[in-house]
């Protein structure tokens, strides 16, 4: 892959531990418990706004069926590991692959382009 190259894909965040479709309040929700996770980090700014982060890996792989040329994986990093004793087989429980990427195509990179003069994205 070029370093010019761009990926796409997509992340299905029901994969977390726990993760729940639910109507909340009239709305359907994703919900997820950052107790249960250790690969998300919540925190508080300085002007008070809460802020979640789902650590990730992405690992190259090959001879995908799908075309797909990565995967993304929850990431149980060392300090966490460490502060949790998480054991080999927890951390599997909480790093689940929960999305696939493929280099993005254009049919710019084939010279056209779509009625309105900007890119198709010939992905998924």
């Amino acid at each position: 892959m070029s370093q010019n190259n761009s990926l796409v894909g997509q992340i299905d965040l029901l994969s977390l531990v726990g993760a729940s479709y639910l109507n909340v309040n009239g709305q359907d929700s994703i919900v997820i418990p950052t107790g249960t996770n250790p690969a998300i980090f919540v925190s508080t700014t300085k002007n008070g706004s809460t802020k979640a982060y789902l650590d990730i890996v992405v690992k190259e792989t090959s001879n995908n069926q799908f075309g797909n040329t990565h995967f993304v994986k929850a990431n149980v990093g060392k300090s966490n590991r460490e502060r949790l004793n998480l054991s080999r087989e927890d951390v599997n429980k909480y790093s689940p692959i929960i999305g696939n990427l493929r280099v993005f195509e254009s049919t710019a990179q084939n010279g056209s382009q779509n009625a309105e003069g900007g890119n198709e994205f010939k992905g998924f």
